[in-house]
């Protein structure tokens, strides 16, 4: 289990922000995620500075994420004991969190004007996101809900950013470069372990597999051999003087592929008709694209987000509604997608 804890304070002197329904969102989309009964969300609101250390003995994080306001050189917003707004400067939290670095492995600050703060705690933390300026509430809270959206599918941490970025994007809001990364790539970055019931690393693809007697029928697609594991791609097969029958799988995998070599080549098409059609302007033909090369990029993925081509294939719908000509291509495009996971 991984606790992500939500730290809130917006003082009686700053300006009111929209910070519980960023925590209930954030809620939200982690319980409708596949992934739900491996985090805990633990919301604690009015933070004051005495709060944030004991806080994180308390509950020993793996996510640490604060709303409410920042003030660049000045440092962070938290609250006194009157409720009125004090100061954390960037040494201070990178001293902080120094302590609990063998424990947390994300800190996102959507606060603005946090990018120092974030820059300071990357010492110690391999991966912090922080607000490059002034960042609107609902810009904010979309990046949030993209953020732990990918988080819930078990995405590592900076694909669950680009989830945020791609959120604001979808929402048309033009905040889109206010939030920053700063990001180690490490193997305990990985949101969820792929095999819980183990702390081995897995081989990467470029490792030579374990040695083993093994026998291969391509007609069947089965595998079998004596004790040891067979790694193909990111899958493990482990065999243990048994033979492992992939013919079902194997034939799951090359239509679901077929489909996705159908949609992108419907995807082409519907650009072509979109940059040729005398429906829309410029602009608008340049926001049509957008959604259609985000489809094409997830597609091209190896495990492709569905709930992100929902969104973009709602967003497609949308701006090219009322154009007659390129309604029949786009339900095309989005019965195609439809049957890619069924």
């Amino acid at each position: 289990m991984k606790n992500i804890l939500i730290l809130s304070a917006n003082p009686t002197n700053t300006t009111r922000l929209r910070l519980e329904q960023e925590v209930r969102e954030i809620q939200q989309t982690l319980r409708q995620s596949n992934h739900r009964d491996e985090f805990q969300v633990i919301p604690v609101g009015a933070v004051q500075i005495d709060d944030l250390q004991q806080t994180l003995y308390d509950y020993h994080p793996t996510i640490v994420h604060f709303c409410g306001h920042g003030s660049g050189n000045d440092g962070l917003v938290l609250e006194d004991n009157s409720g009125r707004s004090v100061l954390v400067s960037e040494e201070a939290l990178a001293r902080l969190f120094q302590g609990f670095q063998t424990e947390v492995e994300c800190v996102l600050l959507n606060a603005c004007y946090s990018e120092i703060q974030a820059k300071a705690i990357h010492q110690h933390i391999d991966c912090v996101v922080g607000m490059n300026q002034a960042i609107g509430d609902n810009a904010a809270i979309k990046f949030a809900v993209g953020f732990y959206r990918a988080l819930g599918a078990g995405e590592p941490y900076n694909h669950c950013f680009e989830s945020g970025l791609t959120l604001i994007d979808l929402n048309g809001i033009k905040e889109v470069d206010k939030p920053q990364i700063k990001y180690r790539n490490r193997t305990k970055n990985l949101a969820i372990n792929p095999n819980p019931e183990s702390n081995e690393s897995m081989p990467s693809p470029q490792e030579n597999p374990p040695s083993m007697n093994k026998s291969q029928s391509f007609g069947d697609i089965t595998i079998s051999g004596n004790s040891g594991t067979y790694y193909q791609g990111f899958q493990a097969f482990n065999t243990v003087d048994s033979q492992v029958n992939l013919n079902q799988s194997y034939t799951q995998t090359v239509g679901e592929h077929s489909k996705i070599e159908t949609a992108l080549t419907e995807l082409q098409k519907l650009k072509q008709e979109i940059a040729v059609t005398n429906a829309l302007n410029s602009i608008q033909k340049k926001q049509a694209e957008f959604p259609v090369d985000l489809i094409e990029t997830e597609l091209k993925k190896p495990q492709p987000d569905k709930s992100l081509i929902d969104e973009a294939v709602e967003a497609l719908k949308k701006g090219l509604e009322g154009v007659e000509t390129l309604a029949e291509p786009v339900m095309k495009v989005a019965a195609i997608l439809a049957g890619v996971w069924i």
